[in-house]
């Protein structure tokens, strides 16, 4: 049977593998990252490496933001007065 799944995980099940592998990089890093070393290799760094450095972590932690596109076409409808009142002004001008 083409296109339907008769075996593995089901959907949204988290695959184990990856969930240990991020579990022990958390670990790791929010040690290192929490540590007084991690704050004294920051402040070695000249500005514009520390702020990019830390672009780079926060979107691990922060998702980015799409842009988008907002089409503000409106569309106006003209009462029965209005038009009345444009003829009237086209016609004093003939």
């Amino acid at each position: 049977m083409r296109g339907k799944k008769t075996g593995g995980r089901t959907k949204g099940t988290p695959n184990r593998t990856t969930k240990t592998a991020r579990d022990i990089l958390i670990e790791t890093t929010s040690e290192y990252y929490n540590s007084e070393q991690f704050a004294k290799d920051l402040a070695v760094l000249d500005p514009k490496d520390r702020l990019m450095i830390i672009e780079k972590l926060t979107s691990y932690v922060v998702p980015k933001m799409q842009s988008t596109t907002i089409d503000a076409t409106v569309e106006t409808r003209k009462t029965i007065e209005d038009k009345l009142l444009e003829l009237s002004e086209n016609d004093g001008e003939a």
